[in-house]
């Protein structure tokens, strides 16, 4: 990861849009003083999240935006923005590029962005950390930050390393675990003198209430009885009324029912009787059919006896003929005629079942005379052959007319024979209805009866409910505890399942016994039963809380072991590499000699001033693991450790590091900040002017040192020293134009070369 570009506008002294590229791993940043290059750090230092407006150099957070000059407004905002290259995903965050941007408008709150989406300023912290970026920290070194290392105590230069080294945290954590432990500590002992007091009044209480116990278990058993007794008698009751309702609902549907089936019959009924004035009515129309064809047998009766004179001539004339055939003709001819007068006197007689068959057996009669007739024509063709025609048409006419009257007569005989089956079938109907109808009306009266029952039913279970109310009275119980409203939602299927196990006489008895042993053992003393209770309450949540604080005790003292190891793990790791890189730089920069940073006992009584309890550490670390462990384990609570900066210069011998000249004392913090700077690796750090102090040989010294390490990290310097400008890339110049806006223009230092 390195930084790609810084964009600023509006912040401090640079009002217009300015933005610096970082394609190299050393950039420089030169100008003269007041120029505001420092402002370019102050930018970078911003965006990063700083909030010390000491750090900043402003007084307040809106004096960062650009205040004006006499030929510039003043600038409603400052916006400073940078650009992060995350090709290898250092960032926990799925761009290649990551944009890191802070604005401040005048009157409103700062405002953060990643990668131009709104975010909190912790959120940044938060993503930067991860890369060892941050306004703290080793990310910016100003001159102050190099001299604070030389002059701050051990304890505070082993904090400060710890600091850039991310151990800082863990130390905070270890701190706050320490004082929770102290605290459980104080908290467990109080605990358990409570404990130890509470004991004997305990035991004398426990003693107290021994023979109420056994009350208690009779009461609970006698009230779970009273209370199975009394909802059992309660659903019993219920589920008889339940039983009781549904019996009223069938019998008053079925009443309903019942009723309209009357009504049903009795129409039928009324119906079926005034249909039988029409069959009355019927019967006379065709009575008088039947005298109307009774009048036209009798014209056809005369009309035969008109045939029978015209037969009679007939007969005569034939006999003058043909004596012989004459003579047979009309013994013939006589006696049938006798016959079909007797006959039709016969039809005469009403017996309409008879008379179809007998019109019949008269028409075949009838064409035998007929045919004898014609048997005696056809001896006299030629003399009678005119009468012969005539009685023939005589004979069809009437033939049809005798066939016309033996429709209408079947036709009349089949209606009387319809009429009188449907007049017995509605006498049989009318019969059959009336009969159901008296038979509906006794299954009313009969459901009359049983409501009657039922609401006599109903009454004697309210008097078994009001009766059971007042037992419970009584007996002292909750009325409530079993109205209708809770006691009706049961599971009758359940409840028929259980009453078949217990018996409630039984249940009853043993009600009876419960209540005789609770008066045998008498009274319970509430006051000693409440202080008993309480005082149980009040030692199991000692109980309890000691154990709690045994267990948080546990936990903090591991989690402090391994915040210990942990935080000594990562020093010893990260103080070796570094001691390693500072004695490299140091033998870099003069040539020789030797420097270390080395762990130091302090005792903490004698911490305020500062006073180191042992010798400087052996050099050997295995020599100084073994003393540490050979201490008396209260010796080593007393102590703490800090870091004394330890250098042995070539040909020269110093007792104290205040003796050595300034240029000498800032290239050994320059060298301790570099090899810390080269243990962490962060992408980028900034130096603003820490080469001030230097003169030119020592400059390319400093200047050498940042040669080696720009291979690791990037290097942005802002410097007046032209043996660290020669070792750039690129150089930016700044300067200050009459507006009192800074401006800045870069070279390529290698394109120039």
């Amino acid at each position: 990861m390195k930084l790609k570009s810084l964009e600023i506008l509006g912040f401090k002294s640079f009002a217009n849009k300015t933005v610096f590229y970082f394609p190299e791993k050393f950039t420089a940043i030169v100008g003269p003083n007041g120029s505001g290059k420092s402002n370019i750090v102050d930018a970078i230092r911003w965006v990063l999240g700083e909030r010390d407006l000491k750090k900043l150099r402003v007084a307040n957070s809106e004096e960062v935006i650009f205040n004006g000059t006499p030929n510039k407004a003043r600038m409603s905002l400052a916006q400073v923005s940078i650009v992060l290259d995350n090709s290898l995903n250092e960032l926990p965050i799925d761009f290649k590029e990551v944009v890191i941007k802070r604005r401040l408008e005048r009157g409103k709150e700062t405002q953060y962005f990643i990668n131009d989406s709104a975010v909190r300023l912790k959120d940044v912290v938060e993503l930067l950390a991860r890369a060892k970026i941050g306004s703290e920290g080793l990310t910016i070194i100003n001159q102050g930050l190099s001299d604070s290392l030389l002059k701050a105590s051990p304890k505070e230069r082993r904090l400060m390393i710890e600091e850039n080294l991310g151990l800082r945290e863990f130390q905070i954590k270890k701190e706050e675990a320490k004082k929770k432990l102290e605290a459980s500590q104080i908290n467990l002992e109080k605990t358990e003198a409570l404990l130890e007091e509470l004991k004997p009044h305990l035991r004398s209480l426990r003693r107290q209430i021994n023979r109420w116990e056994k009350r208690e278990e009779i009461f609970q058993e006698l009230s779970s009885l009273e209370n199975s007794f009394y909802s059992a008698k309660f659903k019993e009751i219920f589920l008889f009324q339940k039983q009781i309702d549904q019996e009223k609902i069938d019998l008053e549907k079925k009443q309903i029912d019942e009723e309209e089936k009357l009504k049903i019959l009795e129409k039928k009924f009324e119906e079926l009787e005034k249909r039988r004035p029409d069959f009355s009515q019927q019967f006379q129309d065709l009575r008088k059919k039947i005298s109307d064809i009774e009048e036209k047998r009798g014209n056809l009766f005369k009309e035969l006896g008109h045939l029978e004179g015209q037969i009679e001539g007939l007969k005569r004339f034939i006999l003058v003929s043909k004596p012989n055939v004459n003579e047979i003709t009309q013994k013939d001819l006589n006696k049938k005629i006798l016959e079909i007068k007797n006959q039709l006197n016969e039809v005469l007689s009403f017996d309409l079942e008879k008379t179809r068959q007998t019109i019949k057996e008269i028409i075949n009669q009838i064409e035998k005379l007929f045919n004898a007739e014609e048997k005696n024509n056809e001896i006299e063709k030629n003399q009678n052959s005119e009468e012969i025609i005539k009685l023939q048409q005589e004979k069809e006419k009437i033939l049809k007319q005798v066939d016309e009257l033996t429709e209408q007569i079947k036709k009349y005989n089949q209606e009387l024979d319809e009429l009188r089956k449907k007049d017995e079938m509605v006498g049989k109907d009318s019969h059959d209805v009336l009969l159901a109808v008296q038979k509906q009306r006794n299954l009313i009266n009969q459901n009359n009866q049983e409501l009657a029952n039922i609401s006599l039913k109903e009454e004697k279970n309210k008097l078994r409910q009001a009766d059971l109310l007042m037992r419970l009275k009584e007996d002292n119980l909750d009325v409530n505890l079993f109205n209708w409203e809770k006691v009706k939602d049961f599971d009758t299927e359940k409840f028929l399942a259980e009453k078949n196990i217990f018996n409630l006489d039984n249940l009853e008895a043993r009600i009876i016994h419960l209540r005789r042993e609770l008066a045998n053992i008498g009274e319970i003393d509430e006051l000693t039963l409440k202080e008993a209770k309480e005082t149980e309450e009040r030692y199991q949540f000692l109980s309890q809380q000691s154990e709690d604080l045994i267990k948080a005790k546990n936990d903090l003292e591991s989690i402090i072991a391994e915040l210990t190891e942990k935080i000594d793990n990562q020093f010893s790791e990260s103080l070796k590499i570094i001691n390693e890189e500072f004695n490299k730089y140091f033998r870099m920069i003069f040539g020789g000699g030797k420097a270390k940073l080395a762990v130091v006992k302090i005792a903490k009584r004698q911490k305020n001033n500062n006073h180191l309890e042992s010798e400087k550490e052996n050099e050997n670390k295995n020599e100084e693991t073994q003393n540490e462990n050979n201490l008396p384990e209260e010796e080593s609570k007393e102590f703490e450790t800090g870091l004394e900066i330890l250098v042995d210069l070539p040909k020269k011998k110093i007792k104290s590091l205040e003796l050595l000249s300034g240029g000498e004392r800032c290239l050994i913090s320059i060298s301790a900040l570099f090899a810390i700077v080269s243990a962490m690796q962060p992408p980028f750090v900034v130096l603003d002017e820490v080469d001030a102090a230097l003169d030119e040989s020592n400059a390319r010294r400093f200047a050498k040192i940042l040669a080696d390490i720009v291979d690791t990290t990037q290097f942005i310097v802002v410097t007046h020293n032209r043996a660290t400008m020669e070792m750039a890339k690129i150089l930016y110049g700044v300067s200050m134009g009459e507006e009192g806006i800074s401006k800045a223009i870069s070279i390529k230092l290698e394109e120039e070369k």
